[in-house]
């Protein structure tokens, strides 16, 4: 298998993404927009299949 990198946008809920190296499901995407003071930012949250570690980035 392989990886590949994707937009913030482009990840939703159920979806699957490595994070520090371990393979994760995707349990929330929380998105801001453009401000005055900078740019859109994303906020994702996600389960580890192997340990059940909650990570987000």
């Amino acid at each position: 298998m392989s990886t590949r990198p994707v937009e913030a946008g482009g990840i939703k809920t159920g979806s699957f993404i490595v994070i520090d190296g371990e393979p994760c499901r995707v349990v929330e995407v929380e998105k801001s927009k453009p401000g005055k003071h900078g740019s859109a930012k994303a906020r994702i949250v996600a389960i580890g299949l192997f340990d059940n570690v909650k990570r987000s980035i």
